[in-house]
């Protein structure tokens, strides 16, 4: 479908709400979740350069928008990114079977947790921070939890390959999750400014509802 500058507005509303986090300070390890976008393991390898994080953990297999992307998945495709970019195996722990959210946070929690890791840095795509963080909030209730994101602009820094139609797909499913989850005990209850709840009806009104719940991605 043709993207309008209004469905682009609306998206950056959205885009904003899911970003928007304070910049990390030291921790036990950042815990990068699985995605299609290797830039996340990018942020990862910074903050650990920047001795904010030690420890490095990548978790995830084949996810919505990954499965035949990344022949050996998610997880490992971060780790060999982040040790391209210099990152040794003796800061590094992957975490290859999550399948989703949930999931990323609860088998890599075991892995942390054996390393006597409290303290993390959740790191995810921009628009799945807000959601990731109220998942972790859930999933493992007494970490500390700070959060972080590649630093990228919207729409500009779209991975080359998803549309921006794509994104906005994303930007809208999420959203909605972050409405609906918390009644499931899958996320913490978010509070959802009215600015956003109208640019999300907008956009599905729009025909964005490709990434809903239930709709099959």
């Amino acid at each position: 479908m043709d993207v309008t500058d209004g469905d682009l507005a609306h998206a950056r509303i959205l885009w904003d709400w899911h970003s928007d986090h304070a910049e990390p300070g030291p921790a036990d390890a950042a815990l990068g979740l699985g995605s299609y976008d290797l830039r996340v393991a990018d942020r990862c390898v910074e903050l650990h350069r920047a001795g904010l994080a030690p420890l490095v953990c990548f978790s995830g297999g084949a996810g919505n928008f990954t499965r035949g992307r990344f022949p050996h998945g998610e997880a490992h495709a971060f780790a060999e990114r982040a040790r391209a970019l210099g990152l040794r195996d003796e800061a590094l722990l992957i975490e290859p079977a999550a399948r989703n959210t949930g999931e990323n946070i609860s088998l890599s929690r075991a892995l942390l947790e054996a390393r006597g890791v409290a303290r993390i840095i959740l790191v995810a795509k921009p628009n799945m921070l807000l959601r990731a963080h109220a998942t972790c909030r859930v999933r493992w209730p007494g970490a500390h939890v700070q959060r972080a994101a590649p630093r990228l602009r919207f729409p500009q820094d779209c991975a080359a390959f998803r549309t921006h139609a794509e994104l906005i797909d994303e930007l809208v499913g999420d959203a909605e999750r972050v409405r609906l989850y918390p009644a499931r005990g899958w996320q913490e209850a978010v509070p959802i400014p009215p600015l956003v709840a109208a640019a999300v009806a907008a956009l599905i009104a729009r025909g964005y509802h490709r990434h809903l719940p239930g709709a099959g991605a």
